[in-house]
Formats: structure tokens, C-alpha cells, sequence
């Protein structure tokens, strides 16, 4: 099976470099004070529910020129609980400067997962031999994020946007 990674656009890199430009559109105050030495910090899942959105996590941290390491997989099934899921290593500066957007997205990526997840399942369990697909529904500027959140939790995209299908 392909990872639903492959469904990534060309132009994620652009796109993550302009949802940091968004968050940072000028001088950086609180990095200033925190400064560049080397520092780690860990993710922790605290409720229950899908990992998605890896890709556009690492992302965040490669153009802030950290490195992640991940303790879970993409799709996995986090229990309820602190659940450390990975590890961002960098100047403690350039941490901070993708914290906000890196977890933004993968909590809402994560979200739709869990929900497509819930409802695939629902499904399953009832015999439902169709296909649980998602619509166009969207929130501007996300589309990519929440259409493979759906993937990852065991949906159809059905149509990506007006031009396909």
C-alpha cells in the first residue's frame, strides 16, 4: 500500500514556509531571549485518538533546521493519557520559532484522522459495504492538511477540489 504521503503537492515545502512567514512576520522577540543553545523538546498526545500529519510536522522543523524523531507512527492509535510521540532537537530559538505552527497543524490533521477513523470503524462494524468518503468541506488554506488527515484515518477524499472527478 502507498503511503498517503505520495498525495502530498509539489509545493508543500512553499506552503509550510508560508504559514511560518504568517506566524513570523518580522523580529522574533521571544527567540531572541531564549537564544540558540542546543535544546530537546517532546511531543506528548494527551487524549486519545489518530497521529496524522507527520509529514507537514517535519517539515515545520526542517525549514527551522531542527530534526524530529518520532516514538509513534503516522495512522497509529494513541491512547488516553501523556503519550511522548516524539522529539524536536535544535537551538532552543528555532524550536519555539515552529512550535505553534508544527502543532497546529498536527493537532488539526490529527482531529480529522481520529473522526475518519471513528466513522471507517462505525462502518465496518455495521457491514457497510460503501465507500466513507469526505467532501469538499473545507477550511480555506487547509484543504491539503484535512483531506490527508481523512486518508490517514481510513477515508476517501472523494474530490480534491472542482477540477478533479
Amino acid at each position: 500500500m502507498t503511503s498517503p504521503a505520495a498525495l502530498l503537492p509539489t509545493t508543500l515545502a512553499r506552503t509550510v514556509e508560508a504559514w511560518l512567514a504568517e506566524d513570523i512576520p518580522s523580529f522574533d522577540y521571544g527567540g531572541y531571549v531564549v537564544g540558540d543553545d542546543e535544546k530537546s523538546a517532546t511531543l506528548y498526545c494527551k487524549s486519545p485518538g489518530v497521529l496524522a500529519g507527520v509529514p507537514f510536522f517535519d517539515e515545520v522543523f526542517r525549514q527551522t533546521g531542527c530534526t524530529v524523531s518520532w516514538s509513534a507512527k503516522e495512522g497509529e492509535e494513541i491512547a488516553a493519557g501523556k503519550v511522548a510521540v516524539a522529539e524536536v532537537r535544535g537551538p532552543a530559538r528555532r524550536i519555539l520559532m515552529g512550535e505553534r505552527v508544527a502543532l497546529n497543524i498536527l493537532a488539526r490533521c490529527s482531529g480529522v484522522a481520529s473522526r475518519a477513523r471513528r466513522l471507517r470503524n462505525l462502518a465496518d462494524a455495521h457491514g457497510f459495504a460503501g465507500v466513507v468518503a469526505g467532501t469538499r468541506k473545507t477550511t480555506p488554506g487547509f484543504r491539503v492538511v484535512e483531506k490527508y488527515g481523512m486518508v490517514v484515518g481510513g477515508a476517501d477524499t472523494h474530490r480534491m477540489d472542482l477540477s478533479t472527478m
